[in-house]
This record gives structure tokens, C-alpha cells and sequence, in this order.
């Protein structure tokens, strides 16, 4: 009796990990505390590896409220392209059309005549889908080209996020060049 119990149990443990072990995880979004304005406040990481050949700038990301990606060898007043990411709580469950519907309105209202066109979708390595977009705007001195990615993530304790990748680029060609990185960097997320 008590050998057939650890054979159910064990065949269960087994299934239990193969379930496991075949599930996407989530790429989980990390919550670090700021002080900012003489108090705390909270700053929500999406949580990835940093590619080879670019470094994370600490410093200035935490200044500009973003996780902020350099190409070796440049600053971020330097670099010819950069790449930043933000996560925002999602009290209201939004879903991803209407996240990415915001954003986009809120962009057209500061930059009236930005060129929005519809990127195909890239797909995660946890299962997450990137909803993608490219943003062309020619009279930023700063942030000329863009592509952006948005997706849904959440933290270890199940709070949802509305995740948001950028590759910013002084010119279409710098761009062009570093869109290989990013498509790696969204595949692995």
C-alpha cells in the first residue's frame, strides 16, 4: 500500500516538473525602490540580459526613470543609437492593443506629424508576443527613428506590467545597423 502511494506520488512529482519545465516562464518584471524628491519611490525593471557589446548605464537610467542600454565605447550623449526599456504597472489589466493604442496617441499629440507603421510581431522566449512598431519622426534632432516593442510581463507576485522596449537611433542607416541586436534582445526576453 505504501509503495504503490510513492510510485502515484513520485509519477506525479515527474508530470509536476515535465509541466513545469515545458511552461513559459515569465521574464519577470523587478521592482527596485528610488529616492526621488526626498522620498521613495518605485521603479519597475524589466528584467533581461544585457547584449554583447552594449553595457547598461545605471546611472543615467535611474536619472531618466529607465533601464538604458550603450553601445560599447559611447556615452549616452554620444552614442548614435541606444536602447531603453520601462515597465509601468497595470492596475487596470489593460490589454496590450490599449497599451500600445495610449502610447501611440500620447505620442501624436507631442509630435503631430510622427510616421507610425506596423512592424510584424516577435515572439519571446518566455511565450510573451512583442507587439511592434516603427515611429519616424525627421525633425527630432535626438530621436529621429525609433522601433518600439510593447508586451504584458508581470513580477513574482503576479502584478501586471505593461512592458516597453525602444531602439532610438540618429539615422535610419544606425538603425538599420543595430535592428539585429534589438530582434536578439526581444527573442530572448
Amino acid at each position: 500500500m505504501i509503495c504503490a502511494f510513492a510510485l502515484r506520488l513520485s509519477a506525479g512529482a515527474v508530470f509536476l516538473a515535465g509541466l513545469a519545465a515545458s511552461s513559459p516562464a515569465p521574464a519577470l518584471v523587478e521592482k527596485v525602490m528610488t529616492v526621488c524628491s526626498g522620498q521613495l519611490c518605485p521603479f519597475f525593471k524589466p528584467a533581461f540580459a544585457v547584449p554583447a557589446g552594449w553595457y547598461e548605464d545605471h546611472k543615467t537610467g535611474m536619472r531618466l526613470g529607465v533601464r538604458l542600454l550603450v553601445p560599447l565605447g559611447e556615452s549616452f550623449d554620444t552614442a548614435p543609437a541606444i536602447i531603453y526599456a520601462t515597465a509601468r504597472h497595470n492596475f487596470e489589466g489593460e490589454d496590450l492593443a490599449g497599451a500600445v493604442a495610449q502610447h501611440q496617441e500620447s505620442l501624436r499629440r507631442k509630435i503631430p506629424d510622427v510616421a507610425i507603421t506596423r512592424l510584424g510581431d516577435v515572439a519571446g522566449a518566455n511565450g510573451s508576443a512583442f507587439q511592434q512598431h516603427e515611429f519616424v519622426s525627421p525633425r527630432l534632432a535626438t530621436q529621429p527613428y525609433e522601433r518600439v516593442a510593447m508586451t504584458t510581463d508581470s513580477d513574482a507576485d503576479g502584478n501586471s506590467y505593461v512592458v516597453r522596449l525602444v531602439l532610438t537611433a540618429k539615422s535610419e542607416a544606425v538603425l538599420q545597423s543595430t535592428e539585429e541586436t534589438f530582434l536578439a534582445l526581444l527573442k530572448g526576453y
